[in-house]
């Protein structure tokens, strides 16, 4: 197959990551997850960089409210200023996927991929999903620990990836909106889902 790239969002205890990572040791091709994308924007210094250019932006429109005469509430200024700062990683991390989707064929996994690379041709976006009571059983087995601790883990994981979809996807709510490929872990397991992405893979790159 020619260059492509194939995004994966998953629910959290839905199997994403062993399906993402049988999936690129199949196909030949790296799989970038969070822990991957982050420790390239380090290395390079992007978030360094852009957090300095936010910083000079903020600078400069300070000075201009200043000017006006502008008042402004030292905590809306707070939560303002996490909110750019996230942005700021957002882009960085958009930058570094960017490079890898240049470099190779690849698999990307989290990260709102299937948004950063919503117009570009030859990208398949997946979604993997199971039952909570699946999920349930998935992190107690392959995290050796309690349903209690479990629950809490899951619910846990499910408000942050909720709310960092909702912060940098424009149809959040939606979860066919974009992807190609819903699949049901609990169903296929997750050797026939790794299957069924590689066939649906060929059948768009060919």
């Amino acid at each position: 197959m020619d260059h492509y790239v194939i995004t994966i969002s998953r629910k959290f205890g839905s199997l994403g990551h062993e399906i993402a990572e049988d999936l690129g040791k199949k196909l030949g091709v790296p799989v970038y997850d969070r822990s991957a994308v982050e420790a390239q924007v380090q290395s390079l210094g992007l978030y360094v960089r852009k957090e300095a250019e936010r910083q000079l932006k903020a600078a400069s429109q300070e000075t201009s409210r200043e000017r006006q005469g502008g008042l402004f509430h030292w905590k809306k200024e707070r939560s303002e200023d996490v909110d750019d700062k996230a942005q700021v990683m957002f882009e960085a991390q958009t930058e570094v996927l960017r490079s890898f989707v240049e470099k190779s064929s690849c698999v990307i996994l989290g990260r709102c991929g299937d948004e950063v690379f919503r117009h570009y041709e030859r990208c398949m976006n997946v979604y993997i999903y199971a039952p909570d009571p699946v999920r349930l059983q998935n992190c107690v087995r392959m995290l050796n620990t309690d349903e209690e601790a479990a629950k809490a883990l899951i619910r846990r994981e499910d408000s942050a990836r909720d709310a960092y979809r909702a912060r940098f996807c424009e149809h959040a709510d939606d979860l066919t909106y974009g992807r190609h490929l819903l699949i049901d872990s609990s169903v296929f397991g997750a050797e026939e889902s790794t299957k069924i992405i590689m066939e649906a893979a060929r059948y768009l790159f060919g």
